[in-house]
């Protein structure tokens, strides 16, 4: 199964990181990218939009360098041997008609760009946020919650 992971589910690798590096905290893996990671039968993908989504939170929240910050992504993909696919464009036609029909709160407009990757992709998309999956399930059905992943390998 190729999965297209949303921001939320590799964000705490990065906070996790962080604290270890600048707090000295133990470093232990997320136990959703650990059971992800694990498993053979899924290819794990993340785009550029992700990028620069993790590249703001290091260098608003914890004050990296950019170098720094892209490096760190870098290490990530290497680590869990993540797919990257570069997004050049989106279709906000389709956009406007989305949020035309369903009422959407100006912090979900990122994850609706996500969503679009992932249905023009043809990619389960792997998102730590219910609300999202239930509300826009017309627009695309592939999405899944990491309790609905884990459902399928039980």
């Amino acid at each position: 199964m190729k999965l297209y992971l949303d921001t939320n589910i590799i964000h705490g690798w990065f906070r996790k990181m962080m604290e270890n590096l600048r707090k000295g905290r133990k470093f232990s893996i997320p136990s959703i990218l650990q059971f992800i990671s694990s498993r053979r039968d899924l290819q794990l993908i993340t785009s550029n939009l992700t990028k620069v989504e993790i590249v703001r939170y290091l260098v608003a929240e914890w004050g990296c360098k950019q170098e720094f910050s892209e490096d760190l992504w870098e290490r990530f993909l290497r680590s869990f041997d993540v797919q990257y696919i570069e997004v050049k464009e989106f279709d906000l036609d389709e956009l406007i008609k989305l949020c035309g029909r369903i009422p959407t709160k100006k912090k979900t407009l990122v994850n609706l760009l996500h969503l679009q990757i992932a249905k023009r992709n043809k990619l389960h998309f792997l998102t730590g946020e219910k609300k999202l999956k239930e509300k826009y399930k017309r627009y695309y059905k592939k999405v899944l919650t990491y309790k609905d992943l884990r459902g399928l390998f039980v």
